[in-house]
């Protein structure tokens, strides 16, 4: 495909970049990364990236993809090629092994593009496709989804703290009350892009999941995948006054999100997912004492 469509682009290499739930990716000649949708859901993150992206480049500090190629794939979803970007995945494993110096640099970068993205017109970003979500709806609709589909499988104390844990984020106004406006919705460590040494964030990747909500959500894969120390550093650069009470508020979030993961395991028929799912909800349960 991208043969026939980009006659500019001489295929001199490719190879396999990875592939994840909605898209996999391939680079070619060690210089454009191409990426593909594989579901009609990975299609319209893509359209709405192809949309949003454009409006980011003058505003961000870091480096996001530039789609140079757009192309159509058989199905006649869209595919994209950007001149990759300077850095390596950062990763779990990379954040944890980071300098304490460097990772607050890091963290530095991180409230900024943040703070750039929550400052970024509401309206702009709706009139480029990028979806609203209510939370509060969205957590509503999880704990009836765990209910008909997970508590079979659960013992009752974890049946017991999902009810509790979501009736108790439902039922608190300064949860569920925030003013609306653009989040990245997925900033974990693997679509953090840093220099070889790592010194410093280069870029941040897969804008897919980019959405109108609460901005404190954004910090929800900080906090699962980054640690809390990192997570509170960035909270601090960003001028939060309370960050034990945002700490608090996005461990619930980090709790949907486990919920989350084991009902897609419970979907995909996977018994050593869902046997992963139940122990990260497990121990999420055994590390949280506030319902």
């Amino acid at each position: 495909m991208v043969k026939d469509q980009f006659l500019d682009l001489t295929i001199q290499s490719v190879e396999s970049l990875g592939e994840g739930f909605r898209n996999y990716a391939i680079l070619v000649n060690g210089e454009w990364v191409f990426r593909f949708p594989k579901s009609q859901q990975g299609a319209e993150e893509l359209n709405k990236e192809i949309r949003l992206l454009p409006h980011l480049h003058d505003c961000v500090k870091l480096r996001i993809p530039e789609f140079v190629y757009i192309g159509r794939q058989s199905d006649g979803s869209s595919f994209v090629g950007y001149r990759k970007i300077r850095g390596e995945i950062l990763g779990e494993d990379g954040m944890a092994s980071l300098p304490i110096d460097v990772a607050d640099r890091l963290a530095l970068q991180l409230s900024d593009f943040m703070n750039t993205l929550n400052e970024f017109p509401v309206e702009t970003a709706i009139q480029a496709g990028v979806p609203v979500r209510n939370l509060k709806d969205e957590f509503r609709l999880l704990k009836e989804a765990a209910e008909r589909q997970a508590f079979p499988l659960l013992s009752e104390p974890l049946r017991d703290y999902i009810t509790l844990r979501i009736g108790y984020y439902l039922e608190h106004p300064e949860y569920t009350n925030y003013k609306p406006a653009l989040i990245h919705a997925d900033l974990s460590p693997d679509h953090f892009l840093t220099d070889s040494a790592p010194t410093s964030l280069s870029g941040i990747i897969d804008f897919g999941d980019a959405a109108i909500s609460d901005p404190d959500y954004d910090y929800v894969y900080l906090l699962e995948d980054c640690g809390e120390r990192f997570t509170r550093q960035v909270m601090v650069y960003r001028g939060v006054i309370d960050v034990d009470a945002l700490i608090e508020k996005v461990s619930f979030f980090v709790t949907f999100d486990q919920i989350s993961y084991l009902l897609e395991a419970i979907k995909a028929g996977d018994p050593d997912w869902i046997s992963e799912g139940l122990e990260i909800l497990e121990e999420d349960r055994v590390n949280n004492t506030l319902y």
